[in-house]
């Protein structure tokens, strides 16, 4: 896991959630084609690479780990340990500038993205782009946007709207796992739920969720099969109620390769991060998005809106969440299939005229067009 030439380095940087890491990843398999690649991230953002065995060995790609936190943290402890990363890190940065030269970089969002981009924008011109994955922008990327050469965006507009001249219209790069699935056409006699919360998985998924599926209607259960990620401390409850409820189910605490659990959901419960969004409407699979309360800015709360102005699902709020809202939809589901029947229509539409407005292009074709020259 090295790089071998000073010449044709692109940078990525990512900080250390799915939602910043999954597009990164994405745009990597393009660039990686013709140019070596540097990647830079945090120890989370590490992780996830850790699963990519075919990216570990080889010589044209190389993983920098840089240590940061928000500087918006609130205490003297945190303003101190912000301080000690930001010094480690800018000498490790200068350090790896001075030795590889990359020709540009692309910033996929998070703290982590924010001291790499303008070191080396500002002491080594390398310019850099920066993707955006939600429909109000993330402050790391609202650091680094005067400063970019484009942004890239996940809709045709996102907030604020300044620095509107130097945004192009991209979508949310896809990862190729993701793209290459085939839905399996569902089995009118079985419901098969996919639930998660995101990387870290959330109580509330893992509590309020799991009541509302043991109360469905007994003939309801028998038709249900639920794939549940719940947050560890948590996992030997759930399998108990659901066992002792007679709901057939898998329970893990994360999801590591879930493009196979994709390929079997008829119906999928989740969060409104803007890439797990990207990845439900490239795949045109029915949702329910409760968006988590306290994202930043509330920008999950912005980003379902696209499923509920397009009837791509159903948004429920977590602070005004009932039991017998969720039962009613998954009964109304069973009982009534014409309601998946017409959401899965909606997305259909939803994707044609997505295409059309970004001239039947991939998002990854789209970003790397620009990034190498």
């Amino acid at each position: 896991m090295s790089i071998q030439s000073k010449h044709d380095i692109i940078t990525l940087i990512a900080g250390g959630t799915g939602g910043h890491i999954y597009p990164a990843l994405a745009i990597l398999y393009e660039i990686k084609k013709t140019n070596e690649v540097i990647f830079i991230t945090d120890k989370r953002g590490y992780n996830y690479i850790l699963n990519k065995k075919d990216l570990l060995n080889q010589n044209n790609f190389e993983i920098i780990i840089i240590d940061a936190i928000s500087p918006f943290k609130k205490g003297l402890i945190n303003k101190f340990i912000f301080l000690y990363f930001f010094i480690t890190s800018f000498f490790k940065l200068t350090h790896f500038y001075f030795k590889h030269k990359p020709t540009t970089q692309i910033s996929f969002g998070g703290y982590t993205t924010i001291l790499p981009c303008l070191i080396g924008k500002m002491f080594f011109k390398v310019e850099y782009f920066i993707h955006e994955q939600n429909a109000i922008m993330g402050r790391a990327n609202k650091i680094l946007e005067p400063f970019a050469s484009k942004t890239f965006i996940p809709f045709d507009k996102i907030l604020p709207l300044k620095y509107f001249n130097k945004r192009i219209y991209s979508g949310t790069p896809i990862r190729k796992e993701i793209k290459s699935i085939k839905i399996k056409k569902r089995n009118n006699n079985k419901l098969n739920i996919l639930v998660f919360g995101g990387s870290l998985g959330s109580d509330f998924f893992s509590t309020s969720l799991v009541n509302s599926f043991i109360n469905l209607n007994p003939k309801v259960k028998k038709q249900l099969y639920i794939f549940h990620q719940v947050i560890n401390s948590k996992i030997k409850k759930v399998k108990q109620l659901y066992r002792i409820n007679n709901v057939m189910s898998e329970v893990k605490s994360f999801f590591p390769n879930i493009e196979k659990y994709y390929k079997n959901t008829d119906l999928i419960i989740c969060r409104a991060g803007g890439s797990t969004l990207a990845e439900i409407l490239h795949l045109k699979i029915p949702c329910i998005i409760i968006p988590l309360k306290n994202s930043m800015d509330n920008h999950q709360a912005i980003n379902s809106k696209i499923i509920n102005d397009n009837k791509l699902g159903w948004v429920i709020d977590e602070d005004n969440f009932e039991n017998d809202t969720l039962i009613k939809i998954i009964e109304d589901i069973i009982t009534k299939n014409l309601h998946l029947d017409k959401i899965k229509l909606n997305l259909e539409k939803y994707k044609y005229e997505n295409d059309k407005k970004m001239k039947y292009k991939f998002s990854n074709e789209i970003l790397t067009k620009h990034i190498i020259k």
